[in-house]
Formats: structure tokens, C-alpha cells, sequence
């Protein structure tokens, strides 16, 4: 399959699950203020990533943005599908020149995301935290992470086949 039918997939999976645009649901949004705690950071968002945008659908500790997928720091984790985890952005080639990280959209050090996946194997957003100073998380706080990013899933699963 070429890259670009993979991402049309993609994107199909993300709008079958949810509205980007749209606001979350309450239990999404405790999700993610549940993974600031687990970090122990004061900022945490929800990102769905179509094909040109990075839309903020549920934050906690700041106000959401969409911003263009190419300034998206999660487009990393988009690309490999994992799990990344920064302690410094600044010292970082992956992010130092990113707009979330130089001051032309924020301030970001600390940075981790975790993919929200489909049953099909796309991403098509990240559960990610962070802080505007270095952070390390433990192998535990990260599996944490990893547990409610997919537990978001989930959950918008059964809100799409509520709405069905």
C-alpha cells in the first residue's frame, strides 16, 4: 500500500473515532489530567493528528492550540509508533528547532508521548505530557501512560459505536 493510502487509513481511523474539532468527553479529559499527575508535570494534552493539523482536544495546565502538523512535536511519535520520552527538548536534534520548544509556540524541556493507536495499527494522535523544565520519567510512569493512551482509545471506540 503506498504512503499515501496508508495515511488516508489513517485519517479515516481518526474521524470514524472522533471529531478533532469537537470537544472531548469528560472521561477523555480526565484522562489526561490523570496523566500530568502520573508524570508529575503541570501540562498534559490530548493531540489528534490529521493530515495537515495537530488539534489540542483536551489539555490540562494550559490552553490548547491546533497548530500545523509539521510544527507538531508528536509527529515523532506518529512516525515511529512508540512511545518518546525527552527529558530536555533544547538537546534534543529531533526538537531543538521545533516552535514548541524555541518560544514561538512555547517553551517545552520535558516531553513525552504516547500513541493512541487503532485496532488497525494506526496513530492517529498521542496522550503527551510536559513541562518548560527537564523531567525524567520511570519505567512505571511511562507504562502508566502507555495504559491510558490506551484506555483513550477505548473509550472513543465505545463513543463511536455509541453514536452508531
Amino acid at each position: 500500500m503506498s504512503a499515501a493510502a496508508l495515511e488516508a487509513d489513517r485519517v479515516a481511523d481518526l474521524h470514524a473515532l472522533t471529531d478533532p474539532d469537537a470537544r472531548q468527553s469528560e472521561q477523555v479529559e480526565l484522562f489526561v489530567e490523570r496523566a500530568a499527575q502520573i508524570a508529575g508535570v503541570p501540562m498534559a494534552t490530548l493531540n489528534l493528528l490529521d493530515s495537515t493539523r495537530q488539534c489540542q482536544a483536551a489539555t490540562t495546565g494550559f490552553e490548547g492550540r491546533t497548530s500545523a502538523r509539521s510544527d507538531a512535536m508528536c509527529s515523532v511519535t506518529l512516525e515511529l509508533g512508540s512511545t518518546v520520552v525527552v527529558a530536555d527538548a533544547r538537546n534534543d536534534p529531533r526538537f531543538e528547532s521545533s516552535p514548541w520548544v524555541d518560544g514561538r509556540l512555547g517553551g517545552v524541556r520535558f516531553y513525552a508521548s504516547a500513541p493512541l493507536t487503532t485496532q488497525r495499527g494506526h496513530v492517529i494522535g498521542t496522550l503527551c505530557v510536559f513541562d518548560i523544565e527537564p523531567h525524567e520519567l520511570t519505567a512505571g510512569q511511562t507504562g502508566e501512560l502507555e495504559a491510558l493512551a490506551v484506555q483513550i482509545v477505548e473509550t472513543f471506540e465505545h463513543e463511536a459505536a455509541a453514536r452508531r
